[in-house]
């Protein structure tokens, strides 16, 4: 009894809170391993319905419905990726064995991803575009899931996962720009079928090289609770967790708020007839989204994330109405000044709700004693698959809707010309529509309650928690000598 006295009066939760663990060379590998796999997000969400539409000749409606069927398929292996991460013990840690050995795969599937395979007939492109997207979804996810989870076991120091965490959203949000950068400058260049395949090497032979130099630093520093979780528990979590759950309904709805990026380059196309003007809407709103990025950390101090998320949801939707109302007779350089404006808030919202994930993570711990980081951001990445397939499902409806004619020859002929009535279509996909139905994100967060003292008590009971646990294996070192 006098042992588990000491014990108690031993212990000092701001030494585990506070502690810093995580060195600079952690904060820069884990941001070019973050950088690897953005880049390649960002050529596949960008350009890959475009290449399937305009290179290969395949219909809007026929891609977007491979889309969705596709995410179908990973509503299933996304949770049971989870579990398996969190059911791995290695001495490498549940995370980074998977990045290990999926990053090659990872390279490779991009490239084929984007191979112009014109000797085949309309069905044998089809079943190609089905065989390879389901190869990188499913290897996408080996790679993704851990890639997202390994912050939140990097530190015990809830300051050093935030920092850590923004730092590497900032870099991968101009990783996301980079296919743009390498379009801009070899669509000078090449014939438009090997821009796309010219992209796809560069970015598929790169990233599993920063992939593998990003995970040799990086150590997994908050153990895996004691029970390894059941094959069921990556479903049974996200609706037991009714935070966690607000949390990604509010995240699925966001694939609207997509469909201002997705709809950039046939705006500059169609509106425009300038497919490289692209590179003037895109980059300029990446810039500012940035910078509204680098303020996150010093937000977060002062403001809930949940009031962050709220507040720049609310200010892109009003920029995006004041675009519209402007309308598309202007100069393209004051519709891509407005565009740059829009996109200031967005940075913040594409970060805070990773600030939001680890909150439900603590609170988990706390309320359960479980720790599930490999089932909670195995869900936040079915959750980014499903919207992005529910954008390019909507967006390819929409451009069917408005009389969208698919180009004869490639992108930059804009040929067949379109009509006005899809001209203003095309706009109204791109300001908006995702204006109003973007707002929608706010309503499941009404019922997110993990914010102010509750999260300062919760933390201060995890610290207490794991002080005790190290007192306890210090006592237990010192018996065993």
């Amino acid at each position: 009894m006098e042992n588990v006295e000491s014990l108690s009066t031993s212990v000092n939760p701001e030494s585990v809170a506070n502690k810093k663990y995580l060195k600079s060379r952690d904060y820069v590998t884990f941001t070019m391993a973050k950088f690897a796999l953005s880049a390649v997000t960002g050529l596949t969400q960008g350009y890959l319905l475009i290449f399937y539409t305009a290179v290969l000749g395949i219909s809007p409606v026929t891609v977007g419905l491979m889309f969705l069927i596709a995410k179908i398929f990973d509503g299933l292996n996304d949770p049971l990726m989870g579990v398996f991460i969190d059911k791995t013990r290695t001495r490498f840690g549940k995370m980074r064995p998977y990045l290990f050995f999926g990053s090659i795969p990872f390279g490779i599937i991009t490239i084929l991803l984007f191979l112009p395979i014109n000797g085949l007939t309309a069905a044998g492109k089809i079943i190609y575009m089905y065989i390879t997207y389901f190869s990188y979804g499913l290897i996408g996810t080996i790679v993704g899931v851990p890639m997202d989870g390994l912050p939140a076991v990097a530190s015990p120091n809830n300051d050093e996962r935030i920092k850590i965490i923004s730092i590497s959203r900032v870099v991968g949000s101009i990783a996301e720009e980079s296919a743009l950068v390498l379009y801009s400058v070899l669509i000078i260049f090449l014939e438009m079928k090997f821009v796309y395949m010219t992209m796809g090497i560069v970015i598929g032979v790169l990233a599993p090289i920063f992939i593998l130099m990003g995970i040799f630093n990086v150590k997994e520093r908050i153990p895996p609770t004691k029970v390894p979780p059941k094959i069921t528990d990556g479903f049974k979590y996200l609706v037991k967790n009714k935070q966690f759950l607000s949390l990604i309904l509010s995240l699925l709805l966001s694939f609207f708020r997509n469909l201002v990026s997705a709809a950039s380059i046939y705006v500059v196309t169609y509106i425009y007839c300038n497919g490289s003007l692209n590179i003037f809407f895109a980059l300029p709103g990446a810039v500012t989204s940035l910078i509204s990025m680098l303020l996150a950390p010093k937000l977060r101090k002062k403001f809930d994330p949940k009031q962050i998320y709220i507040v720049c949801t609310i200010m892109h939707s009003l920029a995006l109405i004041l675009v519209f109302f402007v309308g598309m007779s202007v100069p393209w350089y004051i519709t891509a000044l407005l565009m740059a404006i829009a996109m200031f808030p967005v940075g913040l919202i594409n970060v805070v709700p990773h600030f939001m994930a680890i909150d439900t993570l603590d609170y988990w711990e706390d309320k359960t004693g479980k720790r599930n980081e490999g089932i909670t951001f195995a869900i936040i990445s079915l959750r980014g698959k499903v919207s992005s397939a529910f954008k390019d499902f909507v967006l390819a409806s929409l451009l069917a809707f408005f009389l969208f004619s698919t180009p004869l020859l490639s992108i930059t002929s804009h040929a067949p010309p379109q009509l006005t009535f899809t001209q203003k279509g095309i706009f109204m996909i791109f300001t908006i529509i995702p204006a109003l139905l973007n707002l929608v994100t706010i309503i499941p967060l009404l019922f997110f309650k993990l914010s102010g003292r509750r999260m300062v008590d919760i933390r201060a009971r995890l610290a207490k928690k794991r002080q005790e646990e190290q007192d306890h294996l210090l006592t237990v070192e010192e018996k065993q000598v």
